[in-house]
């Protein structure tokens, strides 16, 4: 939907000449095109005539919706607006749909945005005193947009544009054109451009079989996808090649949507996706993925040490091993790292050592001498480093990057998954380096109906070298597909579920989650959030708002019991012996637990996949987190169980 100036005055002309009596009539043709781009938005319906249109049930409602804004003062009248200006576009519904997601508040980034165009306003609440929420016309319009279906109708013209045009995400200079194709695309919802100022533009998920459609398809009419041509697609889908009349069928052939014996050509299967988006309204939810630079090093470290596994069969990548890869780096090498091991440290030991920790950095020579100097008396520097170790290879966990593996004498070790080679592979070829969850959503936004990524988050992906060109690097595509296709088991490390036990259940923003930590941890806290977002518990919205999922509440209500010194109390261990238990025992659905008979935990050991001090290890974690009663999985545990499920689902 979108509605500049010249939108808003061609409704209100339509109104005037139907008030009138008759139709209105366009005679002039360089005003033709908010006629039709309000057509193809569903706001306006074409009359008999070609140059002839009225109001749609959603167009008047639109109207009447402005009429009642500018009475109450909250707009100028459309002809006092300033060319260009957009009333209603692609970020606008983004804006007013987060601050939904958010309880109506209105996130920093979005407050001015909303506030001018009507759809904004200051209150009092109980919970935050004066903020910005939003009001009943963004209501109204959210549900006008909802209903009004918009039309799809891709000329030659427009198909050549699309074909040229970069998919995004980019810089909106990018989109170099001089008509007004940009409008046509954003009127039929297949671009999208960036909360508040529309810096960045993409075409959505939509938007990309459609140019995937056509970039297969024949162009034997100025139509090259309309309306008609889906309805004979769909009747071809759902009815078989023999159900065609001979002109249907010479249409489809001239299209190369389908060959001589009925087939379908990869035109077909691309427009195919198009109309199965239109149908369902398929689109999905901007996931993302998080991979910070500890995590790259361990699985440089499980590499090397499967390396000399060739030569030593006795060497295998169990903890201990991959701690000896590390203490042998100099810490010279760790330009990006020693920020990770800065962030662990200072979580663990408090804000105030966080300069005494940067100094010492930049005394120490090695990672071994850096830890010994923290942790000088007992040998306590080792067992810090092997905690960092084991929470680093519970992420890549989480992640399904690496797996625990049984050697054929009994020893544990950790071996990279084909989705952890082909991650360390891309770090090895394109550099290695942390990939931020802000980064790869910029690329995975586009999967959603509003595709367009913050500014912030585009930059972070261009710094990544995620996207580049126009479009994403091969790299992007990567992780992103990642975000998506990867199974992710629950883990969350002590420093995370302080952030998310902060987290109510509505109306809060990343700013206010700032002011509630010292403001040395900053930087811990954004790292947090990213690996909350990634692991699936937390959403980050384009307004600077955070919401929590409902998998991140079934984990919240899970953990909240347990208390946040308790420092990884939920991680994939534990979840593989939670679902091996609940693969053996019995459900008491009244009770909501899962009863498991003493007889049946050998079984449960065998189906995890674990040796028996792992899983007695995991089983004692999940005990005392009371996830697991003495013969039972509790509701705590199921709850577990449901959100992994609705991770992957």
């Amino acid at each position: 939907m979108l509605i500049k100036k010249e939108h808003a005055v061609a409704l209100y002309n339509v109104l005037g000449e139907e008030n009138k009596g008759t139709h209105c009539q366009i005679s002039v043709a360089a005003e033709r095109e908010p006629y039709n781009e309000l057509n193809l938005a569903n706001l306006l319906e074409m009359g008999s005539s070609k140059v002839e249109f009225r109001l749609s049930y959603w167009g008047r409602n639109l109207v009447y919706l402005l009429d009642e804004m500018i009475q109450n003062g909250k707009l100028d009248i459309p002809a006092n607006w300033k060319e260009g200006y957009r009333w209603i576009g692609s970020e606008t519904i983004a804006m007013i749909e987060a601050a939904m997601k958010n309880g109506g508040f209105v996130g920093p980034v979005a407050e001015e945005a909303l506030t001018e165009r009507g759809f904004a306003e200051k209150v009092r609440d109980e919970h935050c005193g004066e903020c910005t929420k939003l009001n009943d016309y963004a209501e109204a319009l959210y549900d006008i947009y909802l209903h009004s279906h918009p039309k799809l109708e891709i000329t030659q013209n427009l198909a050549n544009f699309i074909v040229s045009m970069p998919e995004g995400p980019a810089e909106k200079n990018g989109l170099d054109y001089e008509g007004r194709e940009a409008e046509l695309l954003e009127s039929m919802r297949l671009l999208s451009y960036s909360v508040p100022n529309t810096d960045i533009f993409s075409l959505n998920r939509l938007g990309k079989a459609v140019k995937n459609a056509i970039t297969h398809m024949a162009y034997p009419y100025d139509a090259v996808i309309s309306e008609d041509y889906l309805h004979v697609l769909a009747y071809y889908l759902d009815n078989g090649f023999e159900a065609l009349n001979d002109k249907e069928k010479e249409l489809m052939e001239s299209l190369a949507l389908i060959d001589a014996e009925g087939k379908l050509l990869p035109g077909g299967e691309a427009l195919e996706e198009v109309l199965h988006i239109l149908r369902e309204q398929a689109y999905l939810p901007a996931r993302t993925f998080d991979l910070e630079a500890l995590d790259v090093e361990i699985l440089r470290g499980i590499d090397e040490v499967m390396k000399r596994h060739e030569s030593n069969p006795e060497v295998l990548p169990a903890p201990e091993e991959i701690r000896h890869y590390l203490l042998d780096l100099p810490l010279k090498e760790y330009k990006a790292v020693k920020e990770h091991y800065g962030r662990r440290l200072n979580e663990d030991m408090g804000y105030q050592k966080k300069e005494e920790l940067k100094k010492k950095f930049a005394e120490a020579l090695t990672v071994e001498e850096l830890f010994k100097s923290f942790y000088e008396k007992g040998n306590h520097w080792l067992e810090k480093l092997m905690d960092v170790i084991e929470e680093s290879l519970m992420t890549l966990k989480s992640f399904s990057l690496v797996e625990a593996k049984l050697s054929e004498d009994g020893k544990l070790y950790y071996d990279m998954t084909p989705e952890g080679r082909l991650v360390f592979e891309e770090q090895k070829e394109k550099g290695f380096r942390e990939i931020s969850a802000p980064a790869v959503k910029a690329i995975t936004i586009r999967e959603s109906e509003f595709g367009a990524p913050n500014l912030e988050w585009y930059e972070a992906a261009k710094a990544e070298h995620l996207v580049g060109g126009g479009a994403p690097t091969h790299s992007g595509e990567i992780y992103a597909d990642l975000a998506y296709n990867v199974e992710r088991k629950p883990h969350i490390t002590r420093f995370e579920l302080q952030i998310l036990h902060k987290l109510p259940e509505r109306g809060y923003f990343v700013e206010s989650l700032y002011e509630d930590f010292d403001p040395t941890l900053k930087e811990e806290v954004t790292y947090g959030l990213n690996k909350l977002e990634a692991r699936g518990f937390v959403e980050l919205l384009p307004d600077g708002g955070v919401v929590v999922t409902e998998a991140g509440h079934l984990i919240k209500r899970a953990l909240s019991g347990t208390p946040e010194s308790f420092g990884n109390a939920l991680n994939p261990l534990v979840v593989r012996v939670l679902d091996a238990l609940h693969e053996v025992g019995n459900l008491y659905v009244k009770e909501r637990k899962v009863r498991i008979l003493p007889k049946n935990i050998k079984e449960a050991i065998k189906i995890s996949g674990l040796d028996p001090e792992t899983f007695n290890k995991a089983l004692t974690v999940a005990r005392n987190a009371k996830f697991i009663g003495h013969t039972s999985i509790n509701e705590a545990g199921l709850d577990i169980l449901e959100a992994y499920e609705l991770l992957n689902s």
